[in-house]
């Protein structure tokens, strides 16, 4: 402890000394990361009552994003104060150019949007001085050639997504929430992509907040409520809308909305797209400019995160496509565990993990080198002759996921 201390005492008076030397990349700011090396660029958004605040946070909210993408959500929330101490309070030292791309008046506040190139090798170096992780990042491969591309391509375009936002963690008010939500679930459907209707999602919140609160927070509710709906991969939808006055019979807005993709069954980060609006004005009223900004805003951001998704998906498929099988109605242990050798037993089994397990159901998931029909057929035909199984049945099919159990 004492040395790691002594550490990111180092990174702090060299980041601070790079800071002082360093040229301007704004009329009133002070970088200090190279114009030369690799170079992160993400975007931010700051609010504050005057504009040099409002930057400082901005650059903040992007270097944070920088960090996120480099250690993991969990990581970076778990390092909180020692990353406040040793790099976000000194946001600028890492900068090597930034561009403002938007100034909004909202009230007595102003709201600064920024795109900010960071020194790529400055902050991993910091990272590693602080002994903060750094994600391990898999070389680009061309999965094209691969025999199993039409398959895994196919798994990816019936990949089913659930969009919601955190019913007690959130900036945004309820009303752009269901916008934004309604508006990625509208991409997704123009798309042919599978998604859970939001009416579905409010069905079984309240219950699912009860579980969420009795764990701490320790799950996102959000997981909670996607692996219920059987969703592959979940969206969080947040940000911030602004009231930035009026001009004439113009009303002006914006809007920053953030799209955080995760994958269901691990609840790991697949990426963030931030979406701005940029102020807008209609003639029609506030709440008409504003939610005209969170529609431009969320369609910026919802092709950028899809796509990140899916890429992060096709990695994972490479060694079998994961469905989510569950068993219900089956009473006995022996017979669940039949059922289980019938699945190890196909042809294109990969591995097989139990998700939960209780008396009359079995959840699993099972990846498997093939089609789910496929799938379906050789475990039924594996479970043909099985005592218990004469009315064993598919009872639901829908994406890449499938639910047996016994018919009526």
């Amino acid at each position: 402890m004492k040395m790691k201390s002594i550490l990111a005492v180092g990174v702090l008076f060299i980041a601070v000394a790079m800071f002082l030397i360093s040229g301007c990349a704004g009329s009133s700011v002070k970088t200090g990361g190279s114009i030369d090396g690799p170079r992160i660029v993400q975007s931010g958004v700051g609010k504050a009552k005057d504009f040099d605040d409002a930057l400082t946070l901005a650059f903040r909210d992007a270097l944070r994003k920088v960090v996120v993408g480099l250690v993991g959500e969990e990581v970076e929330a778990a390092n909180k104060d020692t990353l406040d101490a040793y790099m976000y309070g000194i946001t600028e030292s890492f900068i090597s150019s930034y561009e403002v791309t938007d100034k909004v008046k909202s009230g007595k506040q102003t709201v600064v949007y920024t795109r900010v190139a960071f020194d790529k090798n400055k902050v991993e170096e910091s990272l590693r001085t602080l002994e903060i992780p750094i994600l391990m990042v898999e070389e680009e491969r061309d999965y094209s050639e691969s025999p199993f591309a039409p398959l895994i391509n196919e798994a990816i375009d019936n990949l089913t997504y659930l969009v919601y936002f955190e019913p007690e963690k959130k900036n945004i008010e309820d009303e752009y929430a269901r916008l934004s939500v309604n508006r990625v679930n509208n991409y997704l459907a123009n798309k042919g992509y599978e998604y859970i209707e939001l009416e579905r999602i409010v069905k079984i919140k309240d219950e699912y907040l009860k579980l969420y609160e009795e764990t701490a927070g320790a799950v996102s509710v959000v997981q909670l409520i996607a692996q219920a709906l059987n969703a592959d991969i979940y969206i969080v939808a947040d940000g911030i809308v602004e009231n930035a006055g009026t001009e004439g019979d113009i009303h002006f807005a914006s809007a920053s909305i953030d799209l955080k993709a995760f994958e269901s069954a691990t609840a790991r980060g697949l990426g963030t797209e931030t979406g701005y609006s940029g102020k807008l004005g209609l003639a029609s009223g506030m709440d008409a400019a504003k939610r005209k900004c969170v529609e431009v805003a969320v369609e910026n951001a919802t092709e950028p995160v899809i796509g990140l998704s899916r890429a992060y998906m096709i990695k994972a498929f490479e060694d079998g496509i994961r469905y989510e099988v569950v068993v219900q109605g089956v009473m006995s242990y022996d017979l669940i565990r039949v059922f289980a050798d019938a699945v190890r037993e196909t042809i294109n089994f990969r591995r097989m993990k139990e998700v939960s397990a209780a008396e009359g159901m079995a959840k699993y998931y099972i990846y498997y080198m093939g089609r789910k029909n496929e799938l379906i057929d050789e475990v039924m035909n594996n479970l043909l002759n099985e005592d218990g199984f004469e009315n064993f049945a598919v009872l639901v099919s829908r994406g890449n996921a499938v639910i047996f159990g016994i018919a009526e």
